[in-house]
């Protein structure tokens, strides 16, 4: 493969650049960096590496100067998360100054593995050294190519336009170099011994296969963190004469995407650019892991955190086996809108005092049975200062809309913010029709202040409840929702509540102002970042 061949994004090196080229200077300098003063450091290693990447430096120098780098600008990343993970959209312009110059932290470290790769297709012939050397510098260019689709999915914004093509470039030519298996080192990952290019691309591929933009940013990394031990599950194979209806993605390395999702549709293609990918063997490992939390138990992370699969493992393991075992499809047609308008209400507690007429919830005063003190509801709409607080129902413009879902748009939208999984509320404007429920699914920031979110239906209407738990003692009631059974969707009755009050088989007090009923939880249905979605049983 010739230099022409190969087509990346990179600066233009020049002369005069002041930078360290001294392995261990640059180390020593690195340890003396202000560690404690994030945006210090943040500035002193951008000049850095910029000035490192606009200078003409040996390829193995190169490499070794930019690993040096990795390990700052990874801590430096990691507490600049701080000002933007799980905030809603829009982000305040100081914050998104902070997103930006994270991923143009993992632009510039492409740009270094990158022009390594670069001038090795220069090389009219590659020695064993040169291919170490080689697939070390592809498996880094990818490592960052993907952290720069990361950072763009953490503020649900659109990808660099040639990323995913660069990305495809560098996999191949490892592919025509025999590379794509050869052990790398690589001391971010942490929980194999060793890395490969054929690692770190199926990790890209899922990563984006995963449906990003329908996932809180904190579940993203969660699955960052997965996919360090279990990428190697995939399996990459050049395109088969017959198509699986799951489990299996197909990859055309000429374009600048993932691939397809949803392939029974797709013609049947042996050409050489055409790869597939087939998640069979983990979708097997996901099934096991899910099992063993469901029985209450904690699946081997091997290698990951002790406690990887405690917090949101089960949420985790449910929305991937959806993603890269079942490769779901649209069930209905969307409808483009034009005009159209809904109010939106967001949270649980103020979905309950619409759909309570605009009142606020009072528990009724009738007792069932030995049940545990309870004078007031958390989270009335009492401030701390005495004042009511009026919650608020903001229009949106439809922009199409189907059985199962629609998505919203807002422009200028300063004060209206939204996270995916967010409840939220939806009502047309000046109709007299209940407020149907519905979940944040996807969010989308095209620019500054405009925000676009999709969502699915969950319920046409909803009642206002409190929830406790009856073991509860001297508790609080909390607000709840009680969705009605939707037989076109074959779904019981179910309870929305507060993260934390599901558990198989808790017994719960369930008021709906005119009464309380002990039931029992049954059913885990749906768990996002604000609520839980169950089913329940009452007990007699």
């Amino acid at each position: 493969m010739c230099a022409m061949d190969l087509r990346f994004s990179l600066p233009e090196t020049t002369e005069g650049n002041l930078t360290e080229t001294r392995p261990a200077e640059l180390k020593r300098w690195l340890t003396n960096l202000p560690v404690l003063n994030t945006a210090e450091t943040s500035q002193m290693l951008f000049k850095a590496l910029s000035a490192l990447n606009r200078s003409e430096v040996d390829d193995n120098l190169r490499g070794k100067l930019l690993d040096l780098y990795r390990q700052p600008i990874k801590s430096v990343c990691t507490e600049s998360q701080k000002l933007y993970i799980g905030l809603p959209l829009p982000l305040p312009e100081k914050n998104k100054l902070v997103v930006a110059r994270a991923r143009q932290f993992q632009s510039e470290m492409g740009y270094g593995y990158k022009r390594i790769v670069l001038h090795a297709t220069r090389k009219a012939k590659l020695g064993n050294s040169d291919k170490e050397e080689l697939a070390f510098a592809i498996q880094r260019a990818i490592y960052y190519l993907t952290q720069v689709l990361a950072k763009s999915f953490e503020l649900y914004a659109p990808s660099p336009e040639g990323t995913w093509h660069e990305i495809h470039q560098l996999y191949r030519y490892a592919e025509i170099e025999g590379l794509t298996e050869t052990p790398v080192v690589d001391e971010l990952n942490g929980t194999l011994p060793k890395s490969s290019v054929g690692h770190v691309y199926k990790q890209a591929l899922l990563l984006d296969f995963c449906d990003p933009y329908h996932l809180p940013a904190r579940m993203l990394e969660k699955i960052r963190r997965y996919l360090d031990r279990w990428a190697s599950e995939a399996k990459l194979s050049m395109a088969l004469a017959s198509l699986r209806p799951d489990c299996q993605f197909l990859i055309n390395l000429a374009t600048d995407r993932a691939g397809v999702a949803n392939i029974e549709s797709q013609p049947i293609t042996t050409e050489a650019q055409y790869r597939l990918l087939t998640t069979v063997d983990l979708a097997r490992v996901m099934h096991q892991q899910l099992s063993t939390l469901q029985v209450g138990s904690s699946p081997d992370p091997e290698g990951l955190e002790k406690d990887f699969f405690v917090n949101q493992g089960q949420e985790m393991l449910m929305r991937l086996i959806t993603s890269w075992g079942v490769n779901p499809k649209r069930y209905f047609n969307r409808n483009t809108t034009h005009g159209a308008q809904l109010n939106v209400a967001t949270g649980i507690d103020a979905i309950n005092f619409f759909v309570h007429g605009a009142i606020e919830f009072a528990c009724s005063t009738t007792e069932v049975g030995p049940q545990p003190r309870r004078t007031q509801i958390s989270g009335t709409l009492e401030t701390a200062h005495g004042s009511r607080v009026k919650w608020q129902n903001v229009q949106w413009d439809l922009v199409d809309e189907s059985a199962g879902g629609f998505a919203l748009r807002k422009a200028n939208a300063q004060l209206e913010q939204v996270r995916v999984g967010d409840l939220i509320a939806t009502h047309a404007p000046q109709q007299h029709a209940p407020w149907s429920i519905s979940v944040v699914r996807w969010v989308r920031s095209a620019g500054p202040g405009d925000i676009e979110f999709g969502a699915q239906r969950l319920a046409p209407s909803a009642d206002a409840i409190a929830i406790l738990p009856a073991a509860t003692e001297n508790g609080e009631f909390k607000m709840a929702l009680l969705l009605p059974e939707v037989k076109a969707l074959r779904q019981a009755t179910t309870l929305i509540t507060p993260r934390g009050m599901f558990a198989p088989g808790r017994q719960l007090i369930l008021d709906n102002g005119y009464r309380t009923h002990q039931i029992r939880a049954t059913k885990l249905i749906n768990v996002t970042g604000s609520f839980e979605q169950f089913q329940f049983a009452r007990d007699t």
